[in-house]
């Protein structure tokens, strides 16, 4: 059993070689700003700044995409749902019915288009942001950043354990799944099915709980104490200052913007 992490290659960018402890803080402010922006022209804007930043990054296009997926689609049913909701001015659209001379008539307001829309671009653009560090850095290097912006050390190792056993009970469980079906167990809906998917999860269960044993047992034995230790080295330059306050002051300027009322 290993505890090593998954790395992948990070491309080499104005990005990746800024400081994770300033570009951690940067970016949580930015993302917490962007969350509380209210305006479609404002979050427009935010969603615009945070593609910039992904091609700062030069991340793998299709990675990125992909992933950018997964933030829009939870922003989908605000959509499709608060034009039709929200009353004000909008369009009439008439949608011909099976029964003769009738037809619904359905209204879309701006409103209810605006707010939509702006949630999708907060999201999409909280959703980059998140790319950007997690793109650019090591996930445990990030975590060491964090532990030295003062967040509680057991909190980073637990967050650590997690990341890397989610992977590790996903490889066992694709092991099960592999061995069930070469001994020719098929999903059904059955007695039988229903009994051998229990047994595999007890199975799942039983092993995960025997692991968390023996990784609390191996972490006694080299001396752990619950406080998170790190070889990283961080070194501030005014390169990652300046990067902090362009992007925190952007930050800054966009919300005072959408307070306004001017977007």
């Amino acid at each position: 059993m290993t505890l090593a992490f998954r790395y992948r290659p990070i491309p080499d960018s104005l990005i990746a070689r800024w400081d994770a402890r300033w570009k951690l803080a940067a970016i949580l402010v930015a993302a917490g700003g962007i969350a509380a922006l209210n305006h479609l022209t404002s979050a427009a804007v935010a969603l615009a700044l945070g593609l910039l930043l992904l091609v700062l990054a030069r991340l793998p296009r299709m990675w990125a995409f992909s992933r950018l997926l997964l933030f829009a689609i939870p922003t989908l049913p605000f959509l499709l749902v608060l034009p039709f909701t929200l009353e004000g001015e909008g369009w009439d659209i008439s949608i011909p019915s099976f029964s003769a001379g009738a037809n619904w008539s359905v209204h879309v307001s701006h409103v209810g288009l605006s707010a939509g829309l702006a949630v999708f671009c907060r999201g999409v653009t909280i959703g980059a942001l998140a790319l950007v560090l997690l793109g650019t850095d090591q996930i445990h290097h990030t975590f060491a950043a964090a532990h030295k912006l003062k967040l509680p050390g057991l909190l980073v190792q637990l967050t650590l354990l997690t990341y890397r056993y989610a992977f590790l009970l996903a490889d066992e469980f694709r092991r099960l799944r592999i061995a069930m079906r070469t001994r020719g167990y098929r999903v059904r809906s059955t007695r039988h099915g229903y009994r051998a998917l229990g047994h595999a999860t007890g199975a799942m269960l039983v092993r995960g709980a025997d692991r968390a044993e023996n990784v609390t047992a191996a972490m006694r034995c080299r001396g752990f104490t619950g406080t998170f230790h790190t070889l990283a080295t961080f070194r501030t330059t005014f390169a990652d200052v300046l990067g902090f306050g362009m992007l925190v002051a952007a930050t800054i300027a966009l919300v005072l913007w959408d307070r306004a009322g001017l977007s």
